[in-house]
């Protein structure tokens, strides 16, 4: 059996009031928390953090477009069409709310950084600028 290491409580209460002061500060700038499941169809954005102990543990941002546009795009994907007007405005809505949301927790005082994660490839790493 096999058993990932987590951080402790002090750390995850750490974590836990960074994802909730970076929440907090994104919807401030105006950006609208994603209601995946919650509201159908709904788009926005998710904190989420991840307790793993080592370099990919902390906090996390993803921009989520609304569920019918990514639907759209992925029938595209799947059914050859490799520029369909839906998969180019997904994909440049992608990049752009995550450039944006980059540029936005930068300016609250935050390191922000692409997290280099390539099962989630535009989740956002946000830590304190002490770290």
């Amino acid at each position: 059996m096999c058993s990932e290491k987590t951080v402790g409580e002090a750390e995850l209460a750490e974590r836990e009031e960074l994802a909730e002061q970076v929440t907090q500060k994104l919807l401030l700038a105006g950006f609208t928390p994603s209601r995946r499941g919650a509201v159908p169809g709904s788009g926005g954005f998710q904190v989420n953090v991840d307790l793993a102990a080592d370099a990919h543990g902390g906090a996390f941002v993803t921009w989520h477009t609304s569920e019918s546009l990514r639907d759209e795009a992925i029938a595209s994907k799947l059914s050859g069409e490799e520029e369909s007007p839906s998969l180019e405005y997904f994909k440049s809505l992608t990049k752009i709310m995550h450039s944006a949301m980059i540029d936005v927790l930068r300016a609250a005082g935050w390191h922000a950084c692409d997290a280099a994660n390539d099962m989630n490839p535009y989740a956002i790493r946000v830590e304190d600028k002490g770290n």
